[in-house]
């Protein structure tokens, strides 16, 4: 037995790796195979690997020639016209290298590093939980991450440091807190591991967050123009590729029904009225299913560790879909999702209750394969016998079936995280006082 579950703790890690040692061994004997591989499970590749991580070198080499960065980025080998988007933070960091020779070591040992990471997540505890997490593992979101080495890739692992460090105490806890703060600077999403501070004790909470307000207002103030010029660069994308994003639902309709040129003269701010209203529906949903009692009493009864990797994988990943619009390779944060999820599921008495859990972790693994599915029905139509209708609706329908998933998996992590804030210390603390306060008996008049 002790041998099984360290084999299912480690199998999705051995997976990962054994897929990244093979694709390196055909990227050096047969490049074109490793393309046509990284092709058939949907994305689009550069001919060598690792090209974001490379881009963010050549940025730092601009800058220290004197480039404004905000405006391209011609060090850059492959897209010399882009621009710069992210924190002002990065340019100035004196350990971020500025040669391309750094591409490929970065790059394999940060890949490396998120896959050597895996086990320390909530373990699947049967075969079934194990081949799960193995497909999200090598699916074409963490793939595409790994094979960019995108810097959410670098964000993964330090907020994935932050959230270990979280579950021990004393001056652990604070280097978590600084983690967070230091990746919330450097890509701003990861500001919202800051949730996990309602566990501590109100006093310990308002103090953790008026340092981190500060330090946000000073950073702000400190780089006010450079932001100004990043901000606008941040990257827009149709609702139908691979981004992310509870805003794909109400702009995909309306992109059917209305040119882009009609779009952009009127339809955005219905778009945006749209979002707000199914952002505020399925916040309303979510509360339903946070008052289920067997949830309540499922998430109370997991290990403390296990409860943390859950809130901090459904803060990020659930924050993320509500408020922006995310490239694929954010789906990485679904590792820790899943694993969670299945560590709730297993804590789950109530039989309809942990079917729906069920249901929304077998989600997750279609939803991280989404782009290769809508590949393989795409060209598998393509020369089919077919009116032009009848071979783009079933790439359309595979578009509303990955929306309506995320929508349902949304509303399961939102539930999580009502109930860890209703159960946390700090709001437990305010219900307290706020009973107190109703009951307290008026002063007399003098």
């Amino acid at each position: 037995m002790k041998y099984r579950n360290l084999l299912l703790r480690l199998a999705p890690a051995l997976v990962g790796l054994a897929a990244f040692g093979l694709m390196a061994v055909l990227y050096r004997l047969n490049l074109v195979l490793y393309l046509k591989i990284l092709y058939f499970v949907g994305i689009n590749p550069w001919h060598y690997p690792f090209i974001d991580g490379a881009y963010m070198f050549a940025m730092k080499d601009c800058w220290q020639r004197g480039v404004d960065v905000y405006q391209a980025v011609p060090c850059d080998v492959t897209g010399p016209g882009g621009k710069m988007a992210y924190s002002p933070l990065w340019q100035r960091l004196p350990f971020l290298p500025s040669t391309y020779a750094a591409r490929v070591p970065v790059g394999v040992t940060t890949d490396l590093l998120l896959l050597l990471s895996l086990p320390l997540l909530p373990p699947a505890r049967t075969w079934g939980e194990a081949v799960l997490l193995s497909l999200a593992t090598v699916s074409t979101m963490v793939v595409f991450a790994l094979e960019r080495n995108n810097i959410d890739v670098w964000m993964y692992l330090l907020i994935f440091a932050g959230v270990w460090l979280f579950g021990r105490s004393g001056a652990s806890r604070a280097v978590a807190y600084a983690a967070f703060l230091a990746a919330g600077l450097l890509k701003y999403y990861p500001l919202l591991a800051f949730g996990l501070a309602l566990r501590e004790r109100p006093a310990r909470f308002l103090l953790i967050a008026a340092i981190s307000a500060a330090a946000l207002m000073i950073f702000v103030a400190a780089f006010w123009a450079d932001l100004r010029e990043a901000l606008p660069n941040v990257p827009t994308a149709s609702p139908f590729g691979d981004f992310v994003g509870i805003v794909n639902l109400p702009r995909g309709f309306l992109e059917l029904g209305a040119g882009d040129d009609d779009l952009a003269a009127g339809h955005s701010r219905t778009a945006l009225a749209l979002r707000i209203g199914l952002t505020v529906m399925l916040l309303a949903i979510a509360a339903r299913l946070a008052r289920h009692p067997g949830l309540g009493t499922a998430f109370g009864t997991m290990p403390r560790a296990e409860a943390d990797w859950l809130v901090a994988g459904s803060l990020i990943m659930g924050g993320c879909y509500l408020l922006a619009h995310n490239n694929g390779y954010r789906g990485i944060y679904l590792l820790i999702v899943l694993s969670g999820l299945l560590a709730l599921r297993r804590r789950c008495d109530d039989r309809g209750l942990r079917l729906m859990l069920t249901a929304a972790a077998l989600s997750i693994v279609p939803i991280m394969w989404m782009e290769a599915l809508r590949r393989w029905a795409f060209h598998g139509l393509e020369h089919a016998p077919l009116s032009p209708f009848a071979r783009v609706m079933p790439v359309f329908f595979l578009w509303l079936t990955r929306e309506l998933l995320w929508l349902n998996l949304e509303r399961v992590m939102l539930a999580v995280l009502l109930v860890f804030a209703l159960r946390s210390a700090t709001a437990g603390a305010v219900w307290t006082w706020m009973r107190g306060a109703a009951t307290r008996p008026e002063a007399e008049p003098l």
